[in-house]
């Protein structure tokens, strides 16, 4: 559990239900990874300064159609983006923690860079971006 209050330039949304995110599983065919899921039913997507948009249930199903994130990176799910052309991806099992980084003009995982090995740990550290 996070403690959202601490987080600096946080702004968070309220937290999602068990039937939004089932919902958007079943709208992208695909299981979300419970950490991501955990980070949801706190906060159905949250930003932090206008530098990282972690999406929320609608947000992350909009985006992963919008960029074809099935067709490019098939076994991932964008979770968030910098408004800058970078977007964060987590791989679609149930066990994964870890964020990458990719330039959404690619989105080729073979060009994206780790960028944390804990989603978490990530949010709470206030998503700072370091490639």
């Amino acid at each position: 559990m996070l403690n959202l209050p601490q987080i600096p330039n946080l702004h968070v949304n309220k937290p999602a239900s068990d039937i939004h995110i089932k919902e958007a599983e079943s709208q992208l065919n695909m299981v979300l990874p419970n950490a991501y899921k955990d980070l949801l039913k706190q906060t159905n997507g949250c930003s932090f300064g206008g530098e990282v948009l972690v999406y929320g249930t609608e947000d992350m199903v909009e985006r992963n159609k919008t960029w074809e994130v099935q067709q490019y990176a098939s076994v991932y799910v964008a979770i968030a983006d910098d408004g800058g052309g970078q977007v964060f991806l987590m791989r679609q099992t149930e066990e994964e923690k870890r964020v990458w980084i990719v330039d959404a003009g690619i989105m080729d995982p073979q060009h994206a860079e780790m960028m944390t090995v804990n989603l978490m740990k990530w949010v709470s550290d206030g998503c700072i971006i370091e490639t």
